[in-house]
């Protein structure tokens, strides 16, 4: 056998590659081959989800933190993310290769696991929207702590760079004393000169006669120094501090007052007379009274002010509700006196030093000025040429770097529109980060002369960002300033007797009016009359132990009526009206505890509304129409009540439907006695059956009409004659049972012992033909007209109604075939016998 040599292939680096490209190759269709099979999770999708289900682990910590430190319950939230977390942990173990996945496990933890995320997620909203009050007084206070935290910091470093250099500068000291130290050590001769250059303590020594160069003795505590070795020269108190100096001793020269610091005016004199010059400043002023010189101004020891012309000024926010008290987030944003157009929305978790936001989350589309949110406009009352500023605090969240917002100071004219020209705004871009709160401000715009009315404005263009505006400030001044809510200056000033307010705008003023009721009910003291600062105008009344409220309030109005008695039980009647938005609303209720300050909501017994858009509506039980005509006593016409219903009165008789023309339709009889008919004057057309004026029934369709009953069968009719031209009888054998051949003989017997008569009704006319049919004997006892039972029919009471000619026809037809049968026997025997005389007669013939 020959000897096989093995043979050596050399790939190329071209062939290399090929055969690279195949293996890339299998793999990529391998990898499709996965994404496509619903029971792999492919290697892309697994990378997707770790970085995902990273996200949600992160989320549900902060989650269960935060529910925890709100004492909510976690027990679903914590079995719902285990679970979740057993079954991706073993998925995403390996993220290089494809692995198995159940989709409907997956989706049903996934779904579990929202569901018990949501639920925490609803009441950590319902809890913070009940803390949100003392989080808005902590958010000033950590506002104040932390700037305090900043000084601090800052004061720490300087102090600490301070201390670096004291150090070094210790240490210095240090070796040049422990040089004077070894000196000193080793005595002194008489005569020489000891150079101390450090500082240096002298415990216990005594110095004699000696000199000190320049008396220059900086910083140094001499004990018990007598006054009277100070011979010769001056003391500069510029640069020394006295005290307890002893008045009496001063006998010559003169003090100056401007040199005078003393805490109490009491410690110089217990009358200071008149001061008749010169200025108090920057000092607390207690006294029984005040008044100017001239009179014009005076208050007593009481409070009370008199003034011949007093102006209140201050710096006022003209921005209205520029805290967005009332906003309403959601599908629908909502914020009393602003205009968040289709774009703006409200957010009271996004909070500047506690005050709420407005927010833009949206794409205004490609170099295109988008409006989302502008203030209520504010009238000028005429004041232009005025120099007006404006500020406001951003928020970026991530926007595109094209986006531009922009925060507009803007005059209107007396149409509401804005001036061309007549603005000022400050523009800047969008970041694609979150950043903190930054201050925008607006300085010295002057109002035009055609201005009415100012306001500002939020504006975003070319792109899509997510941003908030926050604390608002609009004054009339030539500087912007930080925000104050819209409520202006406060006036403490007990009461303000004879005086007129011209000309002048009170905002964010509680204003009262009337005596307050001394009813007992009005545990609340309100007042008869109260317009509060968000507007609200309310209107209260007591009167023994019933109270009515009424309000006007955003554009609504409403009333409301309690009882402070209870009608039965514990139930106490409420009734509210309200009208606003194209609806009135008249409600029927009842509250289980005295409303006596009109804040519950009642239990709704009945209610009517009537909608400008759908109509009118009645809910409950004792909710009725009532129509009687010219009767004031309501006992004739009809009512109609919530379900419907038409409902006759007690003394109505009829309901009728009229034509325009003034013809009845319909009559409906709805007297009390069923005396009065239901009359129908047009064709009545009920489903294919039409019952018309020409005393006819017709098919609409064209097809059979069929009397049944309700039971299932064919139901009996009573008429007089009947025409028709075709009488059809079902017999189908599908629908019989027990058939078995009839006894023809036996049917005839029954047919020919029927007594026939012939007859008139009762009710016939001397033109009525002569009757002719067997008798039914219902007066007898004992029957004198012949007729088999089985021939009579009986209604559905078992009384005889008739003949059942169905049976008695079938019968007859038995007897014409009995009497078929006995006519072929006599024809067969005739023709035998004729068969017989023939044969006789050929015979004879024969």
């Amino acid at each position: 056998m020959a000897e096989s040599n093995a043979t050596q292939v050399i790939l190329t680096d071209d062939g290399i590659k090929i055969i690279n490209a195949q293996n890339t190759a299998n793999n990529a269709a391998s990898g499709v081959a996965n994404l496509n099979d619903p029971n792999l999770m492919s290697v892309i999708e697994k990378q997707t989800q770790t970085a995902q289900y990273a996200g949600l682990t992160s989320q549900y910590n902060v989650v269960l933190a935060r529910a925890k430190e709100a004492s909510i319950s976690t027990t679903a939230l914590t079995t719902a993310y285990t679970n979740l977390n057993t079954f991706m942990s073993a998925i995403l173990t390996d993220t290089t290769k494809a692995s198995d996945v159940n989709r409907d496990t997956y989706k049903s933890l996934t779904d579990a696991y929202n569901t018990a995320l949501g639920n925490v997620q609803t009441a950590l909203s319902n809890s913070f929207n009940t803390d949100i009050d003392n989080m808005q007084s902590s958010v000033a206070v950590a506002s104040q702590a932390a700037s305090s935290a900043a000084i601090v910091a800052s004061q720490a470093t300087t102090t600490g760079n301070n201390a670096s250099q004291v150090a070094s500068q210790a240490a210095s000291a240090a070796n040049q004393a422990s040089a004077d130290y070894t000196a000193l050590s080793a005595g002194v001769e008489d005569g020489s000169v000891i150079h101390i250059t450090t500082k240096t303590a002298i415990d216990n020594a005594i110095i004699g006669t000696a000199e000190i160069a320049d008396a220059a003795i900086t910083d140094a505590k001499m004990g018990n120094i007598s006054a009277n070795h100070l011979t010769a020269g001056s003391i500069d108190f510029n640069t020394i501090t006295g005290k307890n100096i002893n008045a009496s001793n001063i006998t010559t020269g003169t003090l100056s007052t401007d040199r005078l610091n003393v805490a109490k005016l009491s410690a110089l004199s217990a009358n200071l007379g008149d001061v008749t010059t010169g200025s108090l400043k920057g000092v607390d002023i207690v006294a029984n009274s005040f008044s100017t010189p001239n009179g014009s101004f005076t208050t007593d020891s009481n409070g009370n002010v008199v003034a011949s012309n007093l102006t209140i000024r201050g710096v006022t926010n003209l921005v209205y509700n520029a805290a967005l008290l009332g906003g309403v987030g959601g599908s629908s944003p909502n914020v009393p006196g602003w205009n968040l157009f289709t774009k703006g929305y409200y957010s009271n978790f996004t909070l500047h030093d506690g005050v709420s936001s407005i927010g833009f989350n949206s794409s205004t589309g490609g170099a295109v000025w988008t409006t989302f949110a502008q203030s209520k406009l504010y009238p000028l009352n005429g004041l232009t040429g005025q120099p007006y500023s404006a500020s406001v605090w951003f928020m970026e969240y991530g926007s595109d770097t094209a986006l531009m917002y922009q925060f507009t100071l803007a005059f209107f004219d007396s149409n509401g529109n804005r001036i061309n020209g007549g603005y000022a705004g400050q523009t800047w871009s969008g970041i694609n980060s979150s950043q903190p709160w930054r201050y925008i401000t607006i300085n010295n715009v002057v109002s035009p002369s055609n201005a009415v009315y100012v306001g500002i404005q939020y504006w975003a263009y070319n792109g899509t960002g997510h941003a908030m505006f926050s604390s608002p400030m609009l004054t009339q001044t030539a500087q912007s300033t930080g925000y104050q809510p819209d409520t202006g200056n406060i006036v403490s000033a007990g009461e303000i007797d004879g005086s007129v307010i011209n000309g002048s705008t009170i905002n964010g003023t509680t204003i009262n009016g009337g005596t307050t009721s001394t009813n007992t009910y009005n545990v609340n003291k309100l007042a008869p009359l109260t317009i509060a600062s968000d507007g609200t105008l309310t209107s209260t009344n007591y009167l023994n132990s019933i109270g009515a409220q009424a309000q006007i309030i955003d554009g609504e109005l409403s009333t409301k009526y309690r009882e402070f008695t209870p009608l039965a039980g514990t139930n106490y009647t409420a009734r509210e009206v309200a009208l606003g938005d194209g609806l009135l609303t008249l409600t029927d209720g009842y509250t289980t505890t005295s409303d006596t300050g009109f804040n519950l909501t009642p239990i709704i017994s009945g209610q009517t509304i009537l909608s400008a858009q759908y109509g009118l509506q009645l809910y409950g039980p004792t909710q009725q129409i009532y129509f009687s005509g010219t009767d004031e006593n309501g006992v004739t016409g009809i009512s109609m009540n919530s379900y419907g219903n038409i409902i006759g009165n007690s003394s109505a008789t009829w309901w009728r439907i009229v034509s325009n023309a003034g013809s009845n339709v319909a009559n409906f009889g709805i007297d009390t006695a069923g005396s009065n008919v239901i009359q129908f004057n047009r064709e009545l057309d009920i489903g294919n059956f039409q019952i018309n004026t020409g005393h006819t029934f017709t098919s609409a369709d064209n097809q059979a009409i069929h009397f049944a009953m309700g039971k299932g069968g064919a139901a009996d009719i009573y008429a007089g004659a009947v025409n028709y031209t075709s009488l059809v009888k079902s017999s189908l054998l599908s629908v019989k049972k027990d058939v078995k051949k009839a006894d023809t003989a036996y049917w005839a017997q029954l047919v020919n012992s029927i007594d026939l008569a012939t007859y008139q009704y009762k009710s016939d006319d001397n033109t009525s033909h002569l009757r002719l049919s067997s008798i039914v004997d219902d007066v007898n006892d004992t029957k004198q007209w012949q007729l088999p039972d089985v021939f009579i029919n009986r209604d559905e009471d078992g009384k005889l109604s008739g003949v059942d000619d169905s049976v008695l026809l079938n019968a007859t037809l038995a007897t014409v075939q009995e009497q078929q049968k006995e006519i072929d026997q006599l024809n067969g025997h005739n023709m035998e016998l004729e068969a017989r005389l023939n044969k006789l007669e050929a015979k004879l013939n024969g």
